[in-house]
Order: C-alpha cells, then structure tokens, then sequence
C-alpha cells in the first residue's frame, strides 16, 4: 500500500522502441490485468474494473488473459480516466517485482492510438488548455454565454459529443496572471526569508482566479514573497491523456525551465491544484531523461501543494492564527490526485486549524476526471461514480462546500447544486480577507 510520501513508480522509457510497439503493449496489459484478476482490490474504485472482472469470470474467457479479445483488452483503457485511485491501492505497484502501474499503462496505450490513428476533433479541443484558455478569456462573455445557451449546447452534443447537461467552466476576461501583474508586479514584498513561486495552473488562470488570488492575499499575510513565474504553461497532464505525448513533453520541459531559476534561488514552488501538484512532484521525473529528468527531480523537491505549504508554515510557528471571522461547518472533498500525493489531509487540518467543523466525505472519486465527465458517452457514468460523493455532501448539510480541484467542485455542484470553494478560499475568509476583482 501507498505511504505517506511514498511515489515509487519505474521511469517511462518512451525512447525505446519497444514502448511503441503494439505487440509488447498487448502482452503488457493481459499481464497486468492478470494480476488485478487475482487479487480485485480495486473491484470498486471506477467502472473498468468491475467490466475487467466481467469478461475474466465468462465462460470464453475463464480467467485466461490471452483469451481475452481486443476489444476487451482495450476496453478498460477507454474507461480509465487517470484517478490514480487503483495505485494508491494496490499492493504490487513499484518496488515490487510484478511492477503493476496501470495508469501509465493506459497513458501508454492511449499514446500509441494517437501516433496510429491520430486524435479526434473533440479531444484534440478538450485537450488543448494553452490554446482554449487564451481564446475563452478574450470571449469571455460570448464564451460563457455559448456555455449556458441550451440550443448552442444541444448543437455542441451533436456536433462535438460534449453533453449538453454538464456544467462547464466559466472563463474571465482578467485572468489571473493578469491580475497578479497589475496588482503585484514580478514578485510581493515579503518580510522574511519565505519565498514561494506560484504555479498558478490553467484551471486558476483562466476560470478559477479568485482561487489564485485568495492565496496570495494569503500568503502576503504571512510574510511570504510571491511571485508568479512568467513563462509556466499547463502542466501538460491534459496533452498526456489524450495521447499527445510528444505535446506533453514539451509542456514538461517548459515548466522546467521556468521553475528551475526559482528552486535555484531558494524559492519553494507552490501548487492551488491537485492534478498539476501530482504532475510536477511526480510525473515529469518519470518521463523526462537525462539531465532533464535530474533537473524535474531537483524542481520536484521543492515543490508543494497550497494547503501542505501553509501547514508546513504552521509546524514552523510561522502560520499566523489571528482567524477573525467564524466558518462554520464545511464538507470537504479530497481530490484523488492529492491522495496519490501522498500527504495526508492537509486541507482538513487546515479548515480546522481555522476554526472550522469539518465533515470529511471520503466517499471516492468526484467522477469529473479532467474531461471525461464532458463526454456525451460517459457523462451518466460519471455521475453514477459520483453519487457517493453526491449523496455524502447532501447528507452534511454543511454551511459550505470545499475541494482542492476545481474540476470535482463542477462534478459536485452537477450532482448537488451546491457551488464549492477551494480551502485557500475559506482560510481567507477565517482571516477576514475580502474577495477583490
């Protein structure tokens, strides 16, 4: 089982041949299914895995992986959405000898289709954050209108086979880092040695600003510098998903090399979303070589999640505890790629540190999983893996809602209707902090 702390996974050697190979890949996933078959574990953690079991547990096939038809052995890729859940459980993830790591499997596979059969229309626009964003932040209006208009969104479906009923993110004409350069400039003017470089994320920049700027309200507040470096791009987990590795590498890179002067400098990288936090402290040192890979390693270290950041603070009597306005009770979500970060519940000791009565819904994955909720095919699956989750919040009756991922707050408020905070948001208002434009 998954430590804390513990991210032990093999490097993905994308540069041999082999990986490429649709043979070796075939024989690499009935062996790893094969494991699963006989151990189940995750029988429960997401809808590919009970229609694995399925086809194991048939007559045709009787247990027997290589009986297994194409169409089944690509079935569970087409269903995993990436929650990282099935690793945090499994007992035979890296070190052990079977090596069993079917995330990367499938995002293997899934880079195999895109070089054969290239990428469709629809996942090819889901999957381009640095390219939707900017043109959704210049339309912003026309955007969000579009989003919201039931004939334009029934047209969508058709047209794209994005469902007509999902809530999509809201775009804003100032994004964040247009924010952050008006009203702070390069960097904040800190008091003390506390120096953090902001990875603000997509997410933040172009639909969630408020987050990124609650948390350098905050941040100033305790004397830490901030700044945000001007050159990060998406962390390129959307790119990996839909197969577009050689995309991704490149956002990888990038990050890098902005990050990498700051580490230089002594700055700790901070990170308000969970996927983006997962792919700077793990994935990139997984897939870059080389002395890229040293140098993703050395970013890696310094790098940190926004709650596990202010908690670090606080072990070091360095948090200011003057929360002047009472919370009230919050039902909190933790997001899966912060599970597979392996840190605890840093967010819920923080709400708590704050002053807040936390109901803690560890009730599974939010079901949103960067697009895959979108899709007209798996928007009513998503829903049925959320339920728990749905069905957990409503039975809170909490004053608020709050997640770390701004992705399974729509995934929320879709089941519930109730709109969800980031932590960071919450902790500003326990300090009396006022949301600003």
């Amino acid at each position: 089982m998954l430590e804390q702390g513990d991210l032990s996974s093999v490097p993905v050697n994308w540069e041999e041949p082999e990986y490429w190979d649709v043979q070796a890949l075939d024989r690499e996933l009935r062996r790893q299914y094969d494991v699963c078959n006989s151990c189940r574990l995750c029988f429960n953690l997401c809808p590919g895995f009970p229609k694995l079991f399925e086809h194991f547990d048939s007559d045709e096939v009787d247990t027997d992986p290589d009986k297994l038809t194409e169409a089944q052995n690509w079935e569970f890729v087409d269903l995993c959405y990436n929650c990282k859940l099935c690793f945090i459980k499994c007992p035979y993830t890296p070190p052990h000898k079977f090596l069993i790591d079917l995330p990367k499997l499938v995002m293997r596979a899934r880079a195999i289709k895109a070089k054969e059969e290239g990428v469709e229309l629809r996942e090819r626009l889901l999957s381009s954050p640095d390219e939707i964003g900017p043109l959704g932040s210049r339309l912003a209006p026309l955007a969000n209108f579009a989003n919201q208009n039931k004939a334009n969104r029934a047209l969508l479906e058709k047209t794209l086979g994005i469902h007509r009923d999902k809530i999509l993110p809201t775009f804003h004409a100032q994004t964040f880092a247009r924010w952050f350069k008006k009203n702070i400039g390069e960097k904040s003017a800190g008091q003390s040695d506390l120096k953090v470089a902001l990875f603000h994320t997509c997410v933040v920049n172009y639909n969630e600003p408020k987050i990124g700027k609650a948390a350098v309200r905050v941040l100033q507040k305790n004397d830490v510098e901030v700044c945000s470096p001007p050159d990060q791009r998406c962390c390129g987990m959307p790119y990996l998903d839909s197969g577009r590795l050689d995309e991704a590498l490149t956002h990888f890179r990038d990050n890098v090399r902005a990050l990498w002067p700051y580490v230089q400098q002594g700055y700790d990288i901070v990170v308000p979303e969970p996927t983006c936090g997962m792919m700077l402290k793990k994935e990139y040192a997984d897939y870059l070589q080389g002395e890229e890979r040293e140098q993703a390693q050395a970013v890696a270290k310094r790098v940190f999640d926004l709650s596990e950041y202010l908690m670090k603070l606080n072990a070091a009597g360095r948090l200011k505890r003057d929360f002047s306005q009472e919370i009230g009770s919050v039902a909190y979500h933790q997001p899966c790629h912060l599970k597979y970060q392996a840190i605890g519940a840093k967010s819920v000791e923080l709400l708590r540190l704050a002053g807040a009565k936390v109901v803690f819904i560890d009730k599974g994955c939010s079901g949103h999983d960067g697009t895959w909720a979108m899709k007209k095919e798996y928007f009513d699956l998503a829903q049925k893996v959320a339920r728990g989750l749905h069905r957990g919040i409503n039975e809170a009756q909490a004053d608020q809602v709050a997640t770390d991922c701004s992705l399974a707050g729509l995934q929320i408020e879709q089941g519930t209707g109730k709109k969800t905070l980031h932590p960071i948001e919450v902790l500003a208002q326990a300090y009396g902090i006022t949301p600003e434009e």
